[in-house]
């Protein structure tokens, strides 16, 4: 397989399972290019109702909000408080989903009459979660009746215990999976947790806060005017940025959040929101269209993150909420150039730690990077994760990237290809790590400073003990053998009705035999190339971004090529992204 430049691993390419039935069937019944059915069938959508409705993700059905386990409860319980104007403190997280969630959540509070108090921990000063100590604050500087966690809480047993002690309610809304103890006194809101009838498990937090805030309008809405019409506008604004978060967070997109982020993007073409809208022009995305999620991902999401990662959150949280034009010009600008500082900290770690892996990495020894720096040298804790996933991407190990600071070492980790980050560490972090959390991807941890030498040690043999190579080959599943005749304009269009894309919804990938290429192109990017296929008489748009970096010897004869294919908005036609390149035998 010819592709770009690849440090370690290797790439095996799948062929979904073909339904050739059903997707005759698809294709007759529902009007779709054949191909588009052959797509749908290989990932299960094989009966025409369920074809038309996930061609129409924005006018999917979305589940009633009281399903889910302790909604009523809740809902009754902020209900009272909104009613007679009672203080209650939204605690959330500082990254874009917790950060939207506390948005959200906080909005439809005050608009139903009651006094909420957002509260956002710092990074590096206060930690992840709800904390004994974060609590205590919170509880003190806004002396609340109650306190409702959005995108966190469901493992705080000893503060949830403290608060209910002290006569606080406690509401936690969360999407993480519970541990088999569960905080004692409180009313949680999980769609994970055990018994949870609720149909679809993976909304990300602002989901969840976006489902509470639909129950609270439905409960108490009319009290304040917002019933029926009203009440579904207001929901359809607030999905704007739940948009943004479920694509943030990586969460599937699938069920309802395909449905949500549908209707979200389709919301942000026109965003009336002062803060969001002035977020679009800082991340040049024309106002008149929908972004994609592509967009989303590295142009909106990293500004909104960008705060709570160098400083405080509240800047990102203030810009959901402003209603004010020259404000969140004001607060739009700033979340730019703390984006600016937060890339130049990340690449002044990445650049670190490369400099030291050229001289002391081995692929064939090392199974985990470990490393880890100080402040003085640029190492700063909020960027450690992001850094962590790049060198991950690009050694194709998994990275922890850690911070000396004092008597402590603390950071990141992220997993590459299919090894069980945490599963494999846990048992290292547990007779090292002061604090350890994560998941199979990504987790934090710190450790004391005078044991540093002894984890890193014992957790790079724990890695190469349990090293299978297997797990960072890289798979490409493949939807279906596409016909160069098939590649053309009217099948480019409808997949767009499979949008938007992401995690558990990637892109189409076809397989086109047998095309030819002469070499020869027009550069574009660092290492990029815009030419064109042949087959017989087609002639068939294409670009590589990273083709344009091989001889032309190497980029001439005829292929078997792996690609996406989209309505180009540079050729005006469609044209094939390539992902891979096989000479055709």
């Amino acid at each position: 397989m010819t592709k770009g430049p690849e440090r370690n691993g290797s790439i095996r390419r799948i062929l979904r399972p073909q339904n050739l039935e059903a997707a005759d069937r698809l294709s007759r019944e529902i009007g779709i290019p054949h191909a588009l059915g052959r797509v749908l069938a290989a990932r299960g959508v094989t009966d025409v109702d369920a074809g038309r409705r996930h061609l129409d993700p924005a006018g999917g059905d979305l589940y009633d909000p009281f399903e889910m386990a302790g909604v009523a409860e809740a809902v009754e319980r902020l209900a009272e408080t909104a009613q007679h104007g009672g203080r209650v403190v939204v605690f959330g997280d500082y990254d874009c989903d917790g950060v939207g969630a506390v948005a959200i959540l906080t909005t439809v509070l005050r608009r139903l009459g009651a006094d909420p108090r957002p509260f956002i921990p710092h990074r590096l000063n206060d930690g992840y979660g709800l904390r004994q100590e974060t609590l205590e604050r919170a509880v003190s500087e806004h002396e609340p009746e109650g306190i409702v966690t959005v995108d966190c809480g469901i493992t705080a047993l000893e503060p949830i215990e403290v608060a209910v002690r002290r006569g606080l309610y406690v509401i936690v809304t969360d999407h993480h999976l519970p541990a088999a103890e569960l905080p004692g006194g409180g009313i949680l809101v999980d769609p994970k947790l055990p018994g949870c009838r609720y149909p679809f498990k993976e909304l990300c937090g602002a989901g969840i806060a976006w489902k509470l805030a639909e129950a609270l309008l439905m409960r108490d809405g009319a009290r304040m005017g917002i019933g029926g019409p009203e009440r579904g506008a207001w929901m359809a604004s607030l999905s704007k940025i739940v948009a943004l978060a479920t694509i943030a967070d990586m969460v599937p997109l699938t069920g309802e959040n395909r449905t949500l982020t549908s209707r979200g993007l389709a919301g942000l073409a026109d965003p009336r929101s002062p803060g969001l809208a002035a977020l679009l022009r800082r991340a040049s995305i024309p106002i008149w269209r929908a972004p994609t999620p592509a967009e989303v991902a590295f142009r909106i999401a990293p500004r909104l993150n960008a705060a709570g990662r160098v400083d405080h959150a509240y800047a990102s949280l203030e810009l959901l909420t402003t209603s004010d034009r020259g404000r969140a010009d004001e607060l739009a600008a700033q979340l730019e150039a703390t984006n600016t500082e937060r890339r130049a900290l990340q690449e002044r770690v990445v650049k670190s730690v490369r400099q030291r892996l050229a001289a002391a990495f081995d692929p064939a020894r090392d199974a985990l990077i470990v490393e880890a720096g100080t402040p003085e040298e640029g190492w700063h804790r909020g960027v450690l994760g992001i850094a962590a996933s790049k060198i991950a991407a690009e050694f194709r190990r998994p990275v922890l990237l850690l911070s000396r600071e004092g008597e402590t070492v603390s950071g990141s980790g992220r997993s590459w290809g299919t090894t069980p980050l945490h599963e494999r560490l846990a048992p290292v972090a547990g007779r090292w790590a002061t604090s350890f959390g994560g998941h199979s991807r990504a987790l934090g941890l710190s450790v004391p400073a005078a044991s540093w030498e002894a984890f890193r040690e014992e957790a790079r043999n724990a890695f190469h003990a349990g090293r299978d190579d297997e797990e960072w080959t890289l798979e490409i599943e493949i939807d279906t053998a596409l016909a160069p005749r098939e590649a053309d304009l009217p099948l480019a269009r409808s997949l767009g009705g499979l949008e938007p894309h992401g995690i558990g919804n990637p892109r189409p990938v076809f397989l086109l035999r047998g095309l030819s290429w002469d070499g020869r192109g027009r550069p574009v990017g660092e290492s990029g190339i815009r030419f064109a296929f042949g087959s017989g008489e087609l002639r068939i748009e294409a670009v590589g971004w990273s083709l344009g970096s091989l001889p032309r010897a190497e980029r001439s004869g005829t292929f078997d090529v792996i690609a996406h294919l989209a309505d180009d908005r540079f050729t005006g036609g469609a044209s094939l992204t390539v992902l891979g390149l096989e000479r055709a035998e």
